[in-house]
């Protein structure tokens, strides 16, 4: 009650309690029993000025403390936005400098990179001349080899064992009894050595090694050679074959061939393979091939199917093209520049938006 009383007096009201309204007080005047306020009574003007002045009391406070509270709102949020201001500044200049260490860094990543192309190229050039100078050695090597078995015959399709105890006793009755006739095969064919091709014996199911046959003089080996190839030679129901005993890069070479010897047969084209060239003779006049390769790419514009060339055909390629496969460092390095640009593109972007932002 001590509360009531206090408001009451604060707006005007003191020591008048609330008047008790009827239905049948009149609307001009509001009669307070006398044992409550002493036979006194309050008109609705008075009451109403008093509610009046105690309102704008009330609206007076109400806006000061508004005033106060959005003064004090106003501070918190200057406040709030000075500590975001600088919180920001600071991470934008902590950025600043981590991407300024990373240009840095991506310059001396440059400048290394620069540094290996420019080593890259001393080592290119000193590839091409070791490719070069070792090519020129492998073709002296393989030409010495060929001039150190130009005595040499070797047969394929002999059978395994079907030479006995002596492989020279038996090459030499095989060539007088099948290549009789001519004058040097009727007397000593001067055979040096005849043995078969190294390695281990193959399974029954496998072709036999071949037999390398050499002999003293150049002249009888060529004439049993021509000797051999007019005529069919079988043991034991297969076919034997003669030919020279190539080096080993120079049977390599040849065999490359063997897709485009297939290809000339079935259309009935004579041919001829000196070494590890190939001389093919068309209705139109003959044409000398340096490479497998080279005679594939021909005979494919001329409308023949020819099976692929074997991997090995990869030895007839220039310098230039054996070196493309060799140094694939050139297309990663057209990819690494690409790629160092884009990563500048990205770092001025980004230090772009941070500039706009401060």
């Amino acid at each position: 009650m001590s509360g009531d009383r206090t408001n009451k007096s604060r707006y005007g009201l003191r020591n008048y309690p609330d008047p008790e309204m009827k239905e049948d007080t009149p609307a001009n005047e509001v009669e307070l029993t006398a044992e409550q306020h002493g036979d006194r009574s309050i008109s609705m003007d008075m009451i109403r000025e008093a509610m009046k002045d105690a309102m704008t009391s009330f609206h007076t406070e109400i806006k000061k403390d508004l005033e106060n509270f959005r003064s004090e709102i106003c501070e918190e949020m200057k406040k709030q936005t000075g500590e975001l201001a600088t919180e920001m500044s600071q991470k934008l200049h902590d950025t600043n400098i981590r991407v300024s260490a990373v240009e840095e860094r991506i310059q001396q990543v440059e400048d290394s990179m620069a540094e290996s192309e420019r080593w890259d190229i001393g080592v290119k050039n000193t590839l091409v001349q070791l490719l070069q100078s070792q090519r020129a050695l492998q073709d002296k090597v393989s030409d010495l080899e060929g001039r150190a078995r130009r005595n040499n015959i070797r047969l394929y399709g002999v059978p395994e064992g079907s030479e006995g105890t002596s492989m020279v006793a038996f090459i030499d009755n095989l060539i007088k009894s099948e290549l009789g006739g001519d004058a040097p095969m009727d007397r000593n064919l001067g055979i040096e050595r005849a043995h078969r091709a190294l390695g281990p014996k193959p399974p029954a199911s496998a072709p036999p090694r071949s037999i390398i046959v050499r002999f003293l003089s150049f002249s009888i080996k060529e004439t049993i050679l021509h000797a051999a190839w007019k005529k069919t030679v079988r043991i034991q129901g297969k076919q034997v074959y003669f030919d020279h005993d190539y080096a080993l890069e120079v049977q390599k070479r040849r065999k490359e061939y063997i897709p485009i010897k297939r290809a000339l047969k079935e259309k009935g084209i004579r041919f001829q393979t000196p070494l590890t060239k190939m001389r093919v003779f068309y209705t139109s006049g003959s044409v000398l091939y340096d490479s497998a390769i080279q005679a594939a790419e021909d005979l494919r514009k001329r409308g023949m199917d020819v099976d692929r060339v074997p991997v090995t055909a990869r030895s007839n390629l220039t310098t230039e093209e054996t070196l493309a496969q060799l140094l694939p460092w050139e297309t990663q390095t057209t990819r690494r520049a690409g790629f160092q640009e884009s990563i500048r593109e990205k770092l001025k972007v980004f230090r772009r938006e941070g500039n706009e932002t401060e």
